[in-house]
Parts: structure tokens; sequence; C-alpha cells
């Protein structure tokens, strides 16, 4: 079910374009051992994303959603793939960290490599050192567009030990990177707060289900940095048992990130990780 669905699933690079309802459907088909009926279709209006059948007969509701800026949608969905933020380039000396804005067009990205050899052919460390050269039209104006646009490019001050790499990086994304989980609790209750989060929280319970799920995506600024990198990267998890408003029976937070993989929430009881990239259908967790 799952290969024929979401091919991409066990590659732990996650997209987000309209599939994100049914890579989220995947998940949690893989994670509870399952099915989920989409069931916002055919014209049903206020009605929830997917019903859960478990194979003991029980029944859930399913609502999917995201938090954080949704300009960044669309590189986040993008770098959410290892292989767009770390490689290498045929040609090139040294190793590149390279930051781009948050709303930055993923088409784009194709252009930095050319640009990171144009730097390397006139000797500097940095892309913003060609700018005046390309202002007086001695080099090609993609510099200044690409500077314009909130690129930066710079060589790494200290060696990594591996072949030269190209590192892309998300603008503003940075900070102490310690707490987040005691952080997480208090930040992602605001983030429920919200008019948006409260009309999904009455969505689940109209129908007066007791199994009730809320997912959701996770942008990069959603959270302050130290909570966004536990969830991204595996950090630890809060230590109290969830406490989730309006009857939630579980929340889902879900970066993008294979090394993440996604976060649980089970009311009144735990918080754990699951890796459900890799591994068989209903062999991750708990429901």
């Amino acid at each position: 079910m799952l290969a024929s669905r979401i091919v991409n699933l066990d590659t732990g690079a996650m997209t987000r374009e309209r599939g994100d309802e049914q890579v989220a459907f995947a998940v949690v088909e893989r994670v509870l051992g399952a099915r989920v009926e989409p069931y916002d279709l055919g014209g049903r209006q206020n009605v929830v994303d997917g019903l859960l059948h478990y194979p003991d007969g029980r029944e859930g509701v399913l609502e999917i959603s995201s938090i954080g800026p949704q300009a960044e949608a669309a590189i986040t969905a993008v770098l959410a793939d290892r292989t767009k933020t770390r490689y290498t380039v045929d040609g090139l000396r040294s190793t590149w960290i390279v930051t781009v804005p948050r709303n930055f067009p993923p088409k784009d990205l194709k252009g930095i490599d050319a640009l990171l050899l144009m730097c390397e052919r006139h000797d500097v460390p940095s892309l913003d050192q060609l700018y005046g050269a390309a202002l007086l039209g001695q080099i090609s104006s993609a510099v200044t567009d690409a500077v314009d646009a909130g690129v930066s490019a710079n060589v790494a001050r200290s060696s990594t030990g591996r072949p030269p790499e190209v590192w892309v990086l998300v603008d503003g994304v940075g900070g102490l990177a310690d707490g987040g989980e005691r952080l997480l609790p208090g930040e992602l209750a605001i983030h429920l707060e919200s008019p948006t989060m409260q009309s999904k929280l009455t969505k689940l319970g109209k129908d007066g289900h007791n199994d009730r799920h809320l997912f959701l995506w996770v942008r990069m600024s959603a959270f302050s940095y130290a909570v966004t990198d536990n969830l991204y990267f595996g950090g630890p998890l809060p230590s109290e048992a969830p406490d989730l408003p309006g009857g939630l029976t579980q929340l889902w937070l879900a970066g993008g990130y294979s090394a993440g993989g996604v976060v649980r929430a089970i009311h009144g009881d735990r918080w754990v990780r699951e890796h459900p990239y890799n591994n068989s259908p209903g062999t991750s967790g708990d429901s």
C-alpha cells in the first residue's frame, strides 16, 4: 500500500507540495498499523482529512496542517533532501557555505554552483566580493542578482576533512541549540491557541470520535532554534507527559528531515520519536 501511494517514503526525503496529506497518511499508517481513509473528498464540507481504521475495529480521525510561515514552505521542502543541502561540485577547490533567504525560489538553486566556480576563478573567498565587478559589467550580472536576492556564499574557515563540498542553509535558522526539550511544550501550546489550530480541534471533535490525531508539518522558523534543532535532527524530547488540548489523543510533529523522524505527543503518556521512513509498516510505535 505504501509503495504505491508514496514511493519516496523510504528515501528519507519528504516532499510537501500538494502531496502533504498523502505523505502524512502514509506515515500514520506505517507507525500505527492502521488504515487511513481519505475523507475530505467529494465535496464534503468541514470534515476531517482522514478516518483511521485499526485492525481491531477501532476508529479515529486525522487532520493535517502546518505551522510556520508559508513563504518558506517551498525552499524548506526542497532542502529537506540532504542531496540538495550538502553535495560536491566538479572543479571546486574549497568547501563553501551558502545561505539563502527563507523565501528563495528553489528553481534558482541550480545557478549557485556556477557562482561558486566563478568566485574560485577570481580567487575570492566570498560571493559579495564580486559584487562591484558585476555592477561594472566586468562579470556576470548573476552575481548582483544573487546578492540582491539575499544569497551569501563563503569559503568554510576550517577544513571538514572531506572532499570540497557545498553546504546550503536557510538564512536566519540558527542560535543556541540547548534546552529545546524544555521549550517545546510551551511553544507548541501557543501555536495550538491560534484560530487555525482551534478550528482543527473543533473539526476533530465534531463527530464524537475519541481517538483524535492532529498531524503538523513544522517549518523551520515555526519554533525557536533550540526546538527546531531537536525536532529536525533527533535531539532529546520533553520528559513530562503531554497535556494536549481539545480532546486530542495524539499530536504529530514532522520537520521534514529523516534524522528527526516524526515526533508524537501522546496525551497523558509520553513524547516519542518515530522513524517511519525506512521501517516496515506497523512496527514503529504504539497506537
